[in-house]
C-alpha cells in the first residue's frame, strides 16, 4: 500500500483529503493543531510545526511518502501584508524545505491571487501578475516547484468552502452563521470568483495525482459569480433573509490587501482530463450543513 502524507491536515481541505485517501493509502496527517483524526483507522497523526528547523526532512524520512499533498499555508490575505515573515515562512520556505527533503511527488496548492484580476477567469498559461504579498508568495512557491526535479503538480483553486471539525470560518460558513443570527452583513458586488467545495476539490485533486498529471492545473467550481451573487444564492438555498445582505464596493471595505476583482479560474483543461465533475455553486451548497447554535 502506498503512503500519502497531508500537511495542514486539520484544515478544511486537509480533512477532506484525509477522508478520501484513508481507504486506499496509508495516510500520514501532519499538523500543528490538535488531532481531529483519532477515530480514523489507517491514519497516522504527526503533531509537528513544519516551520521548525529540520521538521520536514525528519517527517519525510520517517514516513517515506509516495505522495505529499501540501495544504499547509498562510492564506489570510490581509495578514500576509502585515506579517510578511510568517507568509514567507509558510508559503515559500516550507515548500523549499519539502522539496529539499526529496519527495517522490508533491501536490502543491496555489491560488487565483497569482493573477491581477483585471481579466479573469484565467487559464493555466495566462500571464501571472500578483497585486498582493499573498499572491507573490504563492507564485514563488509555484516557480520553486516547477523548477525542481520530480514529477510534481500545482493545483490552483479559489474561494474554498465547506464545513469541518474546528476549522476557521470560510466565506460560506461566515455568511450562513451571520444570516442564521439575522445579522446584517456587507458583501462586495465587484469581486468575482468560482468557489469550490472542499470535498469536490479533494476528490478531483486525488484523481489528478493518480492520473500522473504534472505542471499546473486549475480546479474550481463551475459557477462564476460575484461575492454578492454567491451570498444571495446561499440565502435563497437555505431560506435565509436575503435582505440582510447589503451590497457594497470593495473600496468601501478598506481592506489592507488588494483583491483581484475579476479573479477566478477557467476549468476547461480539468474538464477534459478528469472524470471528476466540478460542481456548480448551487449543487455544492447541497454538501453544506447548517451550523447549529
Amino acid at each position: 500500500m502506498k503512503t500519502a502524507l497531508v500537511t495542514g491536515a486539520c484544515g478544511l481541505l486537509g480533512q477532506y483529503l484525509v477522508n478520501h485517501l484513508k481507504s486506499k493509502y496509508k495516510t500520514v496527517a501532519v499538523d500543528i493543531a490538535a488531532n481531529v483524526f483519532e477515530t480514523h483507522k489507517n491514519v497516522a497523526f504527526v503533531n509537528r510545526d513544519l516551520t521548525e528547523s529540520g521538521a520536514p526532512a525528519g517527517i519525510l524520512s520517517e514516513a517515506n511518502p509516495d505522495i505529499i499533498y501540501n495544504c499547509a499555508a498562510y492564506t489570510d490575505v490581509d495578514g500576509c501584508e502585515t506579517d510578511r515573515d510568517r507568509a514567507y515562512e509558510l508559503n515559500v520556505k516550507l515548500v523549499e524545505n519539502l522539496l529539499d527533503a526529496g519527495p517522490k511527488r508533491l501536490i502543491q496548492y496555489s491560488t487565483d491571487h497569482v493573477f491581477n484580476g483585471e481579466r479573469g477567469p484565467y487559464k493555466e498559461d495566462d500571464e501571472t501578475d500578483p497585486i498582493g504579498y499573498y499572491g507573490e508568495t504563492k507564485l514563488q512557491s509555484e516557480r520553486i516547484t516547477l523548477n525542481s526535479a520530480g514529477r510534481h503538480l500545482i493545483i490552483r483553486t479559489n474561494v474554498l468552502f465547506g464545513s469541518g471539525i474546528n476549522i476557521r470560518p470560510n466565506f460560506v460558513t461566515w455568511l450562513m452563521d451571520n444570516l442564521r443570527q439575522s445579522n446584517r452583513i456587507k458583501v462586495v458586488t465587484d469581486q468575482y470568483n468560482n468557489p469550490i467545495h472542499a470535498d469536490n476539490l479533494a476528490g478531483a485533486s486525488i484523481e489528478a495525482e493518480e492520473s500522473g498529471l504534472t505542471g499546473v492545473l486549475h480546479l474550481a467550481g463551475d459557477s462564476y459569480l460575484s461575492r454578492f451573487e454567491l451570498a444571495v444564492e446561499t440565502a435563497d438555498f437555505f431560506n435565509f433573509d436575503r435582505n440582510l445582505i447589503l451590497p457594497v464596493k470593495s473600496s468601501e471595505l478598506e481592506q489592507i490587501a488588494g483583491r483581484p476583482l475579476r479573479g477566478g479560474l477557467k476549468i476547461d483543461l480539468a474538464k477534459r482530463l478528469l472524470e471528476s465533475r466540478l460542481l456548480g455553486f448551487d449543487e455544492a451548497l447541497g454538501l453544506m450543513k447548517i451550523p447549529t447554535a
